[in-house]
């Protein structure tokens, strides 16, 4: 059984690794190419739909961890995931520290509203997200080690 929670805990997590990395390198490069207001509107609409999905996803992770880290206390590899865990906490702090403030402000622009900064914060919350990224991506690392 334990074995089967770290399976799912690592495909769960993996997934919002996966969604996060395409954010990050795929999606918002393809949106920033996008000519005129079409890349602004597409974060935003982007920042309204995920805005609603990855905190559920972030705290399902956290408690898959939890509760893994918990029912194998004693067993081997149990470090690796409560050091995941401790990734994944930090992930939530930036998150809410961080990105949400800038992503609750870009999910209402649009080319009308937007203020002579918006620029420079979604840079911002790029450059903020990069290092979110690598630290889901050492979580994640770790709890697959966690596995093994």
């Amino acid at each position: 059984m334990l074995n089967t929670l770290g399976v799912f805990t690592v495909v769960v997590v993996g997934l919002m690794v996966g969604v996060e990395f395409s954010v990050a390198f795929v999606m918002n490069r393809i949106l920033d190419a996008l000519p005129e207001d079409s890349g602004q509107l597409g974060r935003a609409h982007g920042g309204r739909m995920l805005g609603s999905v990855m905190p559920v996803w972030y705290i399902s992770s956290l408690v898959l961890s939890t509760v893994w880290a918990i029912a194998g206390w004693h067993r081997h590899g149990t470090g690796l995931v409560v050091t995941a865990g401790a990734l994944l906490i930090l992930s939530v702090i930036m998150s809410v520290l961080l990105l949400v403030p800038i992503n609750n402000r870009g999910k209402t622009w649009t080319p009308d509203n937007r203020p002579d900064d918006w620029k420079e914060q979604i840079n911002r919350w790029d450059r903020y997200h990069y290092v979110r990224v690598a630290v889901l991506i050492a979580a994640f690392a770790l709890l697959a080690a966690a596995l093994a």
